[in-house]
């Protein structure tokens, strides 16, 4: 059951499709992340690009500072996108191109990062090994986070579940992404973000392999609806979790 309705005026965002990673040593984590998630790295402009069975799913760049993943979204069409995050009191940083599509990083009025991109395919199938699967966004304030996603994208949400009353972001029906109240275990001092799920095969062999090459397990795995999940932090010290998919759902 879904509390907001899909508002087809909306621009329409599907995904996540992609995601850029910002590391103090992007070549060391690369060499982490093509152990666990088997990920071809090629160098290209600058940047390392990741691809997960024949397809570029992610980038990895050197930046200052906390390093951390940032998710992205297609959109049909950016500008309309963008205007409608500002008119919901969102953030827009100028479009760039990165390489594969035009994109721009946004921010909700959390202040939580994520980024949209020109729409590059609709149609995707079952998240193979490697692959960006899911989106989770930790937020603060969920009333605020389902009032802005609602009214820029159309995005429903379902009713709480389980003891952390994590929900799932829909859009015609189709849950592709999750919503997660600030768990009691998150220090208060870690901002709220929208955290990046890769498929994997195995959970078991997957999480043995990130701790083998530097990863510090920051969840063991554990159901939920979609799967089974695992948080780690990459050997510079970013977020990310992985997830053996049980259900379809995630294909919005």
């Amino acid at each position: 059951m879904t509390t907001t309705v899909t508002d087809d005026a909306s621009p329409t965002a599907v995904g996540p499709r992609w995601a850029s990673l910002a590391s103090v040593d992007p070549h060391t984590v690369a060499s982490f992340y093509r152990a666990v998630l088997g990920w071809a790295i090629t160098a290209t402009d600058g940047r390392l690009i990741a691809s997960a069975a024949g397809t570029p799913v992610a980038d990895l760049a050197t930046a200052d500072g906390t390093p951390g993943w940032l998710i992205h979204f297609d959109v049909d069409d950016l500008d309309t996108a963008l205007t409608a995050v500002s008119k919901a009191a969102g953030a827009v940083l100028p479009p760039a191109n990165d390489g594969f599509a035009e994109t721009a990083v946004v921010t909700d009025p959390n202040g939580t990062r994520f980024a949209l991109r020109a729409l590059a395919t609709r149609h995707r199938e079952r998240a193979a090994h490697g692959t960006l699967a899911w989106g989770e966004l930790i937020t603060d304030d969920v009333d605020a986070s389902a009032a802005f996603y609602r009214r820029v994208f159309g995005w429903g949400l379902t009713e709480p579940s389980g003891p952390l009353g994590r929900r799932e972001w829909q859009t015609r029906g189709r849950s592709f992404s999750g919503l997660l109240p600030r768990p009691p275990a998150m220090p208060a001092e870690t901002p709220a973000y929208w955290d990046v799920y890769f498929a994997v095969d195995d959970i078991e062999a997957a999480a043995t392999a990130a701790t083998e090459h530097g990863g510090t397990q920051l969840m063991p795995p554990m159901p939920i609806e979609i799967g089974t999940i695992t948080v780690f932090l990459d050997p510079a010290g970013a977020v990310f979790t992985l997830v053996q998919l049980t259900t379809e759902e995630a294909l919005a």
